[in-house]
């Protein structure tokens, strides 16, 4: 066998190795041509996250425009307008082109990003991060009038090295139904201190709390027994609202019957939809 051929499949390998040790972390300034989602979730390593486009005649005129495609939270309460049921709200297929949803998509997560002045290391990021959860889901169901909220945190150190953070709080709402948020972050999945995109916050440094991985991600649940999604959404929101400036929430779809919520990118209130308009 000639030496060339034993060469070719090498080099591939070594060349795979290259590509996967260079993978993007993730972006460091705003795409225009892409919806605020897209670039919250590409900014912490979420880089199979994909818009839709849609012409611009089919958009419903109560959503805006591309470069802010974003609707208030309590619009999908609104039976008025939607009965929870947005098929019906949006129609013309974008329910299937929103809830079509594949890789990173699938998971629900939190996009983070710690500032430099908040945590001196990568420990204290993850410290600061589970923290400002905690305190933002405690100031939601308060909010909200969840009564009987019992907590439960825990550090996880598997035999195959991975380290992990989990805490569960939940408790009872006015409707006698258990509503929670779950959430477990990884420690040792914190970048070194390096620039926060401006779009998150300007000028300032901080850790990112890469979301990228096939197993090692942070993962997020929200949850409120009901017969509706109000209860769901109304607990998902209200944590946004409280979490610090450089902390969202991404969900993936959410189905409960004919009742369908597409992946959402909560920020602080509002609701950001992976969605462009096309001429």
């Amino acid at each position: 066998m000639k030496c060339e051929n034993l060469l070719t499949p090498i080099a591939i390998l070594l060349a795979l190795a290259l590509l996967s040790g260079c993978a993007s972390t993730g972006i460091t300034e705003y795409q225009e041509d892409h919806s605020r989602a897209w670039n919250l979730t590409h900014s912490v390593g979420m880089t199979q996250m994909k818009d839709k486009e849609v012409p611009s005649d089919q958009l419903p005129s109560n959503l805006r425009s591309a470069a802010d495609m974003a609707i208030d939270v309590s619009y999908f309460m609104n039976s008025a307008t939607m009965s929870m049921n947005f098929a019906d709200a949006f129609g013309l297929g974008l329910i299937g082109l929103l809830t079509a949803a594949d890789g990173h998509a699938e998971r629900s997560t939190i996009i983070a990003w710690v500032p430099a002045n908040e945590a001196k290391d990568q420990e204290a990021a993850n410290v600061w991060l589970n923290s400002s959860l905690k305190d933002a889901a405690l100031t939601a169901m308060e909010n909200l009038e969840i009564e009987d909220i019992v907590e439960s945190s825990e550090r996880t150190d598997t035999i195959l090295g991975d380290l992990y953070d989990t805490t569960r709080i939940e408790g009872i709402n006015a409707e006698g139904k258990k509503c929670g948020i779950w959430y477990r972050t990884y420690p040792e999945n914190i970048s070194e201190e390096k620039p926060i995109p401006d779009f998150i916050v300007t000028n300032a440094t901080g850790y990112q709390i890469y979301a990228g991985k096939d197993i090692a991600f942070p993962r997020m649940s929200v949850y409120c027994g009901s017969e509706t999604l109000d209860p769901y959404l109304a607990l998902i929101n209200e944590v946004s609202k409280q979490l610090p400036d450089t902390v969202y929430l991404y969900s993936r779809v959410i189905k409960n019957g004919d009742q369908v919520i597409p992946p959402v990118a909560y920020d602080h209130g509002q609701a950001f939809l992976f969605l462009t308009e096309k001429d």
